[in-house]
């Protein structure tokens, strides 16, 4: 479809005038930010040498309703994945690639803190 390949040309644009290098590095500045918070407040599902640049798997540690929270986040114009199959609702998925910002992070992170901080009643044991 050519909207698809208008839609390519745009992107491909944008991620040439950042740099590679630089785009490079902002993913991996997110990932080093998402990977710090989820350490502390929760753990990371992936061991050493596996973990992704562009998104991190989160151990649920505090059984936090995943739903519950991204509801709330929706209303704030973010979202995060529940994880699937077998670990579904033990661990999530937090994204940051594309067009993700430090601040996007920051923004998203604090959000989930204040969820945790008022809704304990979302929080369930296993």
């Amino acid at each position: 479809a050519i909207s698809l390949l208008w839609a390519l040309e745009a992107s491909l644009d944008r991620i040439m005038a950042e740099g590679l290098a630089a785009r490079f590095a902002r993913h991996a500045q997110l990932a080093d930010r998402v990977r710090e918070w989820a350490v502390k407040n929760f753990g990371l599902f992936a061991e050493v040498g596996y973990r992704s640049q562009t998104v991190t798997c989160v151990k649920n540690t505090r059984s936090i309703e995943v739903k519950a929270l991204n509801t709330f986040l929706k209303s704030k114009g973010m979202q995060i994945s529940d994880g699937y199959g077998k670990v579904k609702g033990s661990t999530f998925r937090i994204a940051h690639m594309g067009e993700i910002q430090l601040k996007d992070v920051d923004e998203l992170l604090a959000f989930i803190d204040e969820f945790i901080m008022h809704n304990a009643q979302s929080i369930i044991v296993y």
